[in-house]
């Protein structure tokens, strides 16, 4: 069963690059967000997904717990990076490197509810993520996951190569991620 499982995954995550390649040119051709202040570029947009604050969100998480709020995950695709933002509230959106925004994913409940199954996920990771200041895109071939807490922010970095045979220890939460992007694409409102 887990072996189907796995196979399931893989070809979820084949599906999801097929059409996110097949996509670049409209993405690229895309209007930038200009109706949030701070973007119109790809780093502005990326940027502000990094510093939302759980007081933005209207969270009040205890001192005493570290509580994972939001899960940016930036995925290097060759000729561009993808990332994905999305936050325990059910919110989430898109931002492509060529140009282009999916927003308005948490209006949509199966994207919604895609966003707090890969966020609330990410709590199960959080002994294998280090705290970090730098914020840097990932590395050629790999997947970047930054972890937004009431105690500061954390990351690590895999090989997607991992992800394709099956190896990583992050294959769910990256499974997971790609749902939502899947979802957001679909679901969510063009910018």
């Amino acid at each position: 069963m887990t072996i189907v499982y796995i196979i399931l995954i893989l070809l979820q995550a084949g599906v999801i690059v097929f059409f996110i390649r097949h996509n670049r040119k409209k993405a690229a051709q895309a209007q930038p967000a200009t109706n949030i202040p701070g973007t119109g570029t790809y780093a502005g947009t990326r940027q502000l997904a990094l510093q939302v604050t759980p007081q933005q969100l209207k969270l009040n998480i205890p001192d005493t717990e570290q509580l994972v709020y939001g899960v940016v995950m930036d995925w290097d695709m060759g000729d561009m990076t993808t990332t994905l933002a999305a936050y325990i509230t059910g919110a989430a959106s898109i931002c492509f490197s060529t140009g282009g925004v999916v927003t308005g994913g948490g209006k949509s409940p199966v994207v919604g509810e895609a966003a707090v199954e890969f966020v609330v996920t990410a709590q199960q990771y959080i002994e294998r993520v280090m705290p970090v200041t730098i914020t840097d895109l990932p590395a050629k071939g790999c997947v970047r996951f930054y972890f937004l807490t009431n105690k500061g922010m954390f990351g690590a970095q895999e090989q997607t190569k991992h992800f394709e045979d099956g190896s990583s220890p992050w294959l769910q939460l990256f499974a997971l991620g790609s749902v939502v992007v899947n979802e957001v694409r679909d679901g969510g409102a063009a910018a």
